[in-house]
């Protein structure tokens, strides 16, 4: 009885601790994220290097390495834009389902690169594979650039604000101007974490 009970109480204290670290990382958002997404892209770039070198059976190596980091690229976007959708922040998760939208087609042109039967295809696929990255990373720098320059007081909030149609760069459907704001329901896109005074 008493080891069932420690059993019981071993994995209700193991619960109560996965849900406090999910908690203080949705606290945290999108601060969290930004770096591991910017880690991905970063390794994407290393692995896009090396596909035009060697043999077609050694390039498909690296196509099978860069299918797994855009799928956690995937999984990350679509994290945040569950989460915003979640919060009612319809900018956020509007935001985060097209940067999610834009890894899933990296992810297609990498499966049909790896598959690609001859020369002529091969370059086809590959000019595509490049031309899709490009379009992530720049949607990618639409909603984290500026975040990490922010300097805000302690109890404001962190936001993205939409920026306007005409000021949005080349390539980019949807962008942030990062600010910091005093009250929550004075950002209008979404909100980041809010600095706490320690």
């Amino acid at each position: 009885m008493r080891l069932k009970l420690a059993t019981v109480g071993a994995l209700m204290f193991a619960m109560s601790a996965l849900q406090h670290a999910q908690s203080t990382s949705a606290r945290t958002e999108p601060s969290y994220s930004f770096a591991l997404l910017d880690k991905k892209l970063t390794l994407l770039s290393q692995e896009q290097l090396a596909l035009p070198n060697g043999e077609a059976r050694s390039r498909r190596l690296p196509a099978r390495s860069m299918e797994r980091t855009v799928a956690s690229i995937v999984q990350t976007a679509a994290r945040l834009q569950f989460l915003y959708a979640r919060r009612r922040q319809p900018f956020g998760a509007r935001m985060f389902r097209l940067l999610r939208s834009r890894a899933e087609a990296v992810h297609k042109a990498v499966n049909s690169l790896a598959v690609a039967d001859n020369s002529r295809a091969r370059q086809t696929e590959l000019r595509a594979v490049n031309s899709r990255i490009l379009a992530l990373v720049i949607q990618f720098q639409a909603v984290s650039g500026g975040y990490s320059a922010l300097r805000c007081a302690p109890r404001e909030w962190t936001c993205c604000s939409p920026k306007r149609r005409q000021d949005l760069r080349p390539g980019e459907s949807m962008a942030c101007r990062w600010m910091c704001v005093s009250k929550a329901r004075s950002c209008t896109g979404f909100r980041g974490p809010r600095l706490t005074i320690k």
